[in-house]
Order: structure tokens, then C-alpha cells, then sequence
């Protein structure tokens, strides 16, 4: 097992790690949020036929004339399919939408034209393509439309149904597991008694998971017992595609993890992490299934696993997006707080700048996160950082 490892080391070692979830054939009315697992070339052209850009009068401009009484011929709706031809005193009434007659080659808007019965006077008139939207012109025949390993949104989604593509391939939703031990934390519906805690990180990383697109498929609350513990993490391992913990990492009695593994036949990747807080995170392996424990402190559980946590599901998903971005900003204020590991605060980002908020920075306290919108990195090594000072964030 290795210890004392720098972040970018447990990325490394979570790429090696996991395995392949699979692929499935979903309809694209459930593939919101989803890993596209095949690139997608468009069969058709888009639009597949030139058609009017407005509600107006089309024909063919070799025979625009200024103030002459042009005669209708036909209405265009959307969804016609004309083919009438045109004598040179002659014009179609067209709706927006509707496929372009084959001798047509300009719209000219009905608010330019001046309508008698079945004759049309045009006022106003441009140029030989106004107004027209060309076959082809959005994406064409064969043209690559989405790449495999795009995450799915409303607009890709969008983009296949236009296309007339109703099922794709992507890569299955993971499975995850969220255990929550400790004998001093009771369920927010029970009623506190004396010498307990509520449970706040069961809200935290499931709703936060939602919030990310994932679901918790199972929750439970364990007690610190090494034995059921160990049960039930090799149970849950042949369930589940990777299982997340909270508390029970670091040195103490009752930090029971580190046996656990081993009674449940797991084995311990790395143990501690060169980052405040969160140090004692555990990376094991059981049964191929990954799992991540992190400390039991509220913030400290939410910044590992906003850096190794999120760092983990992107690479068992195959989901670029879901790990942290990295980028840079201007402090308003100090920070004395240095240490000689890597240190997470909690801060607000805007415009290039970075505020720290006043408030309790401890790993066990939440009050002083609300509102915040990244992580900001204070060096290893350092005596905090002044205002001014130009500092890594990583974006939440």
C-alpha cells in the first residue's frame, strides 16, 4: 500500500484501477446525462431540403419587377411538397418552413409586398438567396454530429431526434454504494440524544451526486463494527460498481476501515493523501469494485470528494466533464494558514477575483462553505497567502 501520495498520483492510480462498466442500447428519451460509447454521423442532410426563412412570396428572381402585379399561383405550407412551375408573371405564396419550389430562388418577406385578391405587388425586394434555408446548411450527409464519449445534454439530444435517430450506445450509469459509519451519528429523522451527532454527509455526497447527474443505489448507516463492516463491504461489492465511505480512516480505535479491508478480502491501493483536510483518505480494491473512504469531518468528506471522489466516477464513466477543472484568480484578502501539505479553503469566485469568506475553516465545520463556488489551493510548504497573490482554484 502506498502512503503519502500527492493528488495527481491518485488520479494515476484510479485510471489503472477500474474497470469497464459496459455498454447498453438506451431510446434518446432516456439518454439525458448519459456517456455516448459510438460517434454519430448524420444520415441526412439538415435542413434536407431548402426551405423559407419567413411567411412571405417566393419565385424565381430573373423575374422580380419593380411595382408589377404578380399573379398567385399556390400557398405553400409547411409540410407541401410543391412542384407547380411558374410563368414570369406568376408567384407562390410561401409559410415559413415550407419546401422551396425547384424553380424558386428567393423569399421575399409578405410585409414587402402588397396584396390584391390573387395579385401581389412586391415594394421592397433584395437578392437571389434572401431569406432561404439551404439544404445542408445546419450539417450535412455523413458529417460527424457527436463524438463518442460526449456526455449527453438537451441539445445533443435534440441533434440525434432531428435526424430521426431513436436508440444509441452508451455507457452504462454506475452503480454506487454510500456508507456512512460511526456510532455517534444518528439519522436527521431520529430524535439526538445525548452524546450523538445528525448526519449531515449522507445529505452531502448524495444530493451532491444528484446535483451531478448520479444516483446513490444503495445508502446505509454501519456501526463501527469491523466485522459486520467488513460483511457488508464484500456483499456490496458484487452489487455495486464503486463504493463510497465516510469516517473510520484515520488512526484511532474505531477507525476500523483498515481492517475491514482486509477481513472482507480487499486490498489497500493507498492510504493519505498530501492535501488539507482529508488526509487519511483509503483507496482499496475488493473484488476489482473500488472504494474510496474519506474522512468522517463534514468539509473534509466534501473536498476529497470533490477532488478524488469526482476524479474517480469521471474515469469509471468515462465522463471528462465530472472532475474538477483547475484555473487561477487575484486573492481580496490574507489567509495565515499554510501547512506543509497542500490546503483546501472554501471560496467565492467572480471575475478573476477570489474572496475567502470569514467563518469557521475547520475540516468537522459546513456554515462558512455556503455560497461558495471553488476550492482555493494554498501551496505546500507556505505561510498562507496574502491578498493580491495569484492562486490555483479548483472550480465547483
Amino acid at each position: 500500500m502506498k502512503k503519502n501520495i500527492e493528488i495527481e498520483e491518485a488520479f494515476k492510480i484510479f485510471e489503472s484501477s477500474v474497470k469497464d462498466i459496459g455498454i447498453e442500447k438506451i431510446s434518446i428519451s432516456k439518454g439525458l446525462g448519459y456517456i455516448l460509447a459510438e460517434d454519430i454521423f448524420s444520415p441526412i442532410n439538415q435542413p434536407p431540403f431548402s426551405k423559407s426563412a419567413m411567411d412571405g412570396v417566393t419565385l424565381n428572381s430573373k423575374n422580380l419587377k419593380e411595382n408589377f402585379k404578380f399573379t398567385i399561383k399556390s400557398t405553400i405550407y409547411a409540410g407541401d411538397n410543391c412542384s407547380i412551375s411558374l410563368g414570369s408573371n406568376e408567384i407562390h405564396r410561401i409559410m415559413t418552413g415550407a419546401k422551396l419550389p425547384p424553380d424558386c430562388d428567393i423569399v421575399i418577406p409578405q410585409e414587402y409586398c402588397s396584396f390584391q385578391g390573387r395579385e401581389v405587388v412586391i415594394q421592397k425586394y433584395g437578392k437571389k438567396g434572401d431569406n432561404i434555408c439551404f439544404l445542408g446548411e445546419d450539417f450535412q450527409r455523413g458529417e460527424l454530429l457527436l463524438k463518442k464519449g460526449e456526455k449527453l445534454d438537451y441539445i445533443s439530444l435534440a441533434l440525434l431526434s432531428s435526424i430521426g435517430v431513436t436508440e444509441i450506445q452508451v455507457y452504462k450509469k454506475i452503480k454506487i454504494a454510500l456508507i456512512i459509519t460511526g456510532d455517534e451519528i444518528s439519522n436527521p429523522w431520529e430524535s439526538l440524544k445525548e452524546g450523538k451527532i445528525f448526519d449531515s454527509n449522507g445529505m452531502l455526497l448524495t444530493q451532491r451526486l444528484k446535483e451531478l447527474g448520479y444516483e446513490v443505489d444503495i445508502f446505509e448507516y454501519l456501526e463501527d463494527s469491523t466485522l459486520k463492516l467488513a460483511q457488508r463491504l464484500k456483499e456490496l461489492a458484487s452489487k455495486v460498481d464503486v463504493i463510497i465511505t465516510t469516517g473510520g480512516v484515520s488512526v484511532g480505535e474505531k477507525d476500523i476501515f483498515h481492517e475491514a479491508i482486509d477481513l472482507a478480502g480487499g486490498e489497500k491501493i493507498f492510504w493519505r493523501v498530501n492535501l488539507k483536510p482529508g488526509t487519511p483518505a483509503l483507496f482499496s480494491l475488493i473484488d476489482s469494485c473500488p472504494v474510496l473512504s474519506l474522512s468522517g469531518n463534514p468539509f473534509a468528506a466534501c473536498v476529497t470528494f470533490e477532488i478524488l471522489g469526482r476524479t474517480l466516477l469521471g474515469f469509471l464513466q468515462k465522463d471528462s466533464l465530472l472532475p474538477l477543472k483547475r484555473n487561477s484568480g487575484a486573492l481580496l484578502s490574507d489567509f495565515s494558514k499554510g501547512g506543509d501539505k497542500r490546503r483546501f479553503v472554501r471560496g467565492k469566485f467572480c471575475n478573476g477575483k477570489i474572496e475567502i469568506p470569514d467563518g469557521l475553516h475547520s475540516s468537522y465545520a459546513l456554515g462558512s462553505m455556503k455560497g461558495c463556488n471553488v476550492l482555493v489551493e494554498i501551496p505546500s510548504g507556505s505561510n498562507g497567502v496574502k491578498s493580491g497573490d495569484e492562486v490555483v482554484i479548483w472550480e465547483l
